[in-house]
């Protein structure tokens, strides 16, 4: 039995305006692309939803997808090949969230070294002086990985390693900074 999804109504005005300007060469009218999404936009909203693990960001996806696929310049296509251009997409954002996500868990890394200590607190100060205690390997390691953001394979280019042994010391290096750190009371050693 297949879900019944409704397109929401800012995708129908959107997707309607946008068809009557743009006048796409896949010449898709209303009737036809709402036929379209009610047939694609379960799956694909199910596909998204496993992928993402958050319904909220599913729909969010759901949404961005349909109306830049309305957005495309695309030339005639059968409907497997318009299917296939969806979850493209789809894909897309999915992996430009997870980057985004990546990025902002970095600088919140990145923030609690460089932070400026407080008169409540030096916890920033406390993180760096507990960071600085690791041999300047695991510092490397560390820091390459979690600040900014290199691969296995790229840091292992770097340092002239091989990238089974980055894994392993990064393993190690993120163990010891967590341990440490939790002696210290600090709970960054779950962000690591």
């Amino acid at each position: 039995m297949r879900s019944s999804i409704t397109m929401s109504p800012a995708l129908a005005e959107t997707g309607s305006a946008v068809l009557e300007r743009a006048k796409l060469p896949q010449r898709m009218d209303e009737g036809a692309f709402s036929a379209f999404y009610n047939e694609t936009g379960p799956t694909l909203r199910s596909y998204i939803r496993r992928t993402t693990g958050d319904a909220v960001l599913a729909d969010d996806i759901l949404q961005e997808t349909f109306y830049r696929f309305l957005r495309a310049d695309l030339p005639e296509m059968e409907e497997f090949q318009r299917k296939a251009y969806l979850y493209r997409i789809a894909s897309s954002l999915i992996s430009d969230n997870w980057r985004r996500l990546n990025r902002e868990r970095r600088w919140s890394l990145e923030g609690s070294f460089r932070s400026e200590p407080s008169a409540s607190t030096d916890r920033g100060g406390d993180a760096m002086r507990v960071f600085e205690q690791l041999k300047i390997q695991e510092q490397t390691l560390l820091w390459m990985a979690y600040v900014e953001g290199f691969e296995h394979r790229e840091i292992a280019i770097a340092l002239r390693l091989k990238e089974k042994s980055v894994r392993v010391l990064l393993f190690r290096a993120r163990k010891k900074l967590a341990e440490m750190l939790g002696r210290q009371g600090m709970g960054l050693g779950e962000a690591i």
